[in-house]
């Protein structure tokens, strides 16, 4: 049985004056599907991502969830933004707040639930990354892989029906990445529907239903994991993935 679209762009462009950051892009996530965007520093899968989760608004092309057209004219976006999950890829949480008033702070301001609902919600989303031992921590107290979980379990808490995240371990070192990763994994066994923007080769290769290569805005290449693996199509594919694969090495 075909699983449903949960969210798909169609010829989806975005300019800044010269610059096509993203250029004709059309691509759609099922429920369930993990997919994997990767590519050059500056190939466009954060405007591409920003585009998506409505922080950036394309200058043209179709955005739709479940069928809903996001991009057509006079749309109030703020009460779809709360049904898509984003984790940055910097790590932007408040300092002056706890792990679990970071995450319940969504759930009050933006669904406006009760304080005692808000905080059931947040531990769960807490206990979901594993982070529920650190709920009263402030983010000072966290390691950078703690922090960038307590981010995830605030994108969970608002429950959404899909999750971007844009190189949620670039800036961890390895050691902590590994903690993010293992976060990942786990959401990706509950069957949590995820576009991701990541090089961490060995998780896609894990888990990706596919991987979407983009290079100057546009997509160059798609396929399942093991297309890019053993027998990328393009040139620009087969070096990027040389280079990925050379520079895990070097990381062990």
């Amino acid at each position: 049985m075909m699983r449903e679209v949960v969210m798909e762009c169609r010829n989806l462009w975005k300019i800044y004056g010269d610059i096509i950051a993203v250029k004709d892009v059309s691509l759609q996530i099922r429920e369930g599907e993990i997919k994997i965007i990767f590519g050059p520093s500056g190939s466009g899968k954060t405007t591409l991502l920003r585009c998506l989760g409505l922080l950036t608004k394309p200058t043209k092309g179709e955005i739709f969830l479940r069928g809903e057209c996001l991009t057509r004219p006079g749309i109030k976006l703020n009460k779809y933004r709360a049904r898509i999950g984003f984790v940055f890829q910097h790590i932007w949480l408040f300092h002056h707040l706890t792990a679990l008033q970071n995450v319940e702070l969504g759930l009050r301001r933006v669904l406006k639930l009760p304080k005692e609902e808000a905080r059931r919600r947040a531990m769960q989303a807490l206990r979901e990354v594993r982070m529920e031992r650190w709920a009263k921590h402030y983010p000072a107290q966290l390691s950078g892989g703690q922090q960038q979980r307590v981010g995830i379990a605030r994108a969970l808490a608002m429950d959404p029906e899909i999750i971007l995240l844009d190189e949620p371990t670039s800036a961890l070192d390895p050691e902590l990445t590994g903690e993010v990763i293992d976060t990942l994994r786990d959401l990706a066994k509950e069957g949590r529907t995820m576009l991701i923007a990541s090089h961490e080769m060995g998780f896609a290769r894990e888990v990706a239903d596919e991987m979407i290569f983009l290079d100057e805005g546009t997509i160059i290449e798609r396929g399942p994991p093991e297309h890019f693996f053993t027998n990328p199509r393009t040139e620009r594919a087969r070096r990027f993935m040389a280079r990925l694969i050379k520079q895990t090495m070097r990381e062990r």
